[in-house]
């Protein structure tokens, strides 16, 4: 069976937009989606069959702020890539559009607030109020924050305030104009098979990398207002034999005064393990449009010539190019899950 490409590219009011060259990136380590669109410097606009405009000047005709949806794939089944807005239009050959995902929104509201003992749904329910974002309640857990101060910043600088206080425990990123949060470790239920030399192109650059310390524990400190100071312990140390006595390992300390509720210390705590006892492999493998993955699925990879890369995998981020060179997906696979 033969595979041809396939798109159906929107910007603003302009329908089945011809491209040169698409470039589409997303990660679940920065909640902004970003692409890249190149098209010539000049074309006609066509309405019902008709070349209703003399050749104009693409970048003219091109706004800030124009809403943009990318859908890619093979003999006219496509999914939807990128859905976001114009962010910047440079004037060269080919024009290149720079396109931010639905973040964009929230770079025009300025937040002055402080939030007390607030439960992290309610705060991203203020920073979105009136932008058109909707939040994926499903996939935003309870955590509760003693305080946060947003002092005059945008709405993707508060998101940036909340997951430094949180020791980047908390992770925001959009599918589509759905925002949503989570807390590592975690494991999201859609995955993809992949086949090192069956869909898969390129896999070398693809590492082992070692748990930088098996035998540690995290103590998490959450400080209160009255002095007072909440514990939690992740992990346990492991006693290792020797000719007199047990050795023992490292503890790492981490201070807050932001949070101190129980449930968020425990989960910045194995966060953090997870992040010091992780074997296996990282890297990044580049593949075809199909199958379908982006950043938080479940990458499910298989080698036959070297069994121990396989396993279940983060699929952290993905870069999707489209044009004359064909489509290709990169996907970077991080944790084992």
């Amino acid at each position: 069976m033969a595979f041809e490409l396939s798109s159906n590219n929107t910007i603003g009011p302009y329908k089945q937009v011809k491209v040169n060259e698409v470039k589409v990136t997303k990660s679940m380590t920065d909640f902004v989606d970003k692409c890249v669109i190149k098209i010539p410097i000049t074309a006609r606009v066509v309405q019902k069959g008709l070349v209703v405009t003399e050749s104009a000047e693409t970048a003219r005709l091109i706004e800030e702020g124009m809403s943009v949806n990318i859908k890619l794939g093979y003999n006219g089944v496509l999914k939807e890539e990128f859905d976001g807005f114009v962010a910047r239009v440079n004037p060269v050959t080919p024009t290149e559009i720079e396109c931010e995902g639905w973040s964009y929104k929230l770079r025009n509201r300025t937040i002055l607030k402080t939030f007390k003992k607030t439960e992290l749904l309610d705060i991203m329910k203020y920073l979105v109020a009136g932008t058109g974002i909707e939040l994926d309640t499903n996939l935003i857990p309870k955590f509760l924050i003693d305080k946060v101060v947003f002092d005059n910043c945008n709405g993707c600088e508060a998101l940036s305030i909340i997951r430094k206080i949180s020791h980047e425990t908390v992770l925001f990123f959009f599918n589509g104009k759905k925002l949503a949060a989570v807390v590592k470790p975690f494991v999201f239920k859609p995955s993809v098979k992949y086949r090192i030399g069956w869909n898969v192109i390129k896999d070398n650059s693809l590492k082992l990398r070692q748990a930088k310390n098996q035998n540690v524990i995290i103590k998490v400190l959450g400080i209160k207002r009255d002095g007072t100071t909440e514990e939690i312990i992740s992990g346990k140390h492991k006693v290792v034999a020797s000719t007199k006595v047990g050795s023992f390992g490292e503890t790492k300390v981490i201070k807050t005064q932001n949070i101190t509720d129980k449930s968020a210390l425990k989960k910045i705590g194995e966060a953090a393990l997870a992040k010091l006892q992780y074997d296996g492999y990282e890297g990044k493998i580049t593949a075809y449009l199909e199958p379908y993955c982006e950043p938080g699925y479940k990458a499910i990879l298989e080698d036959l010539r070297y069994p121990e890369r396989g396993g279940n995998y983060l699929v952290e981020s993905t870069e999707v190019t489209y044009g004359a060179n064909g489509g290709r997906r990169i996907v970077q696979i991080g944790l084992k899950v």
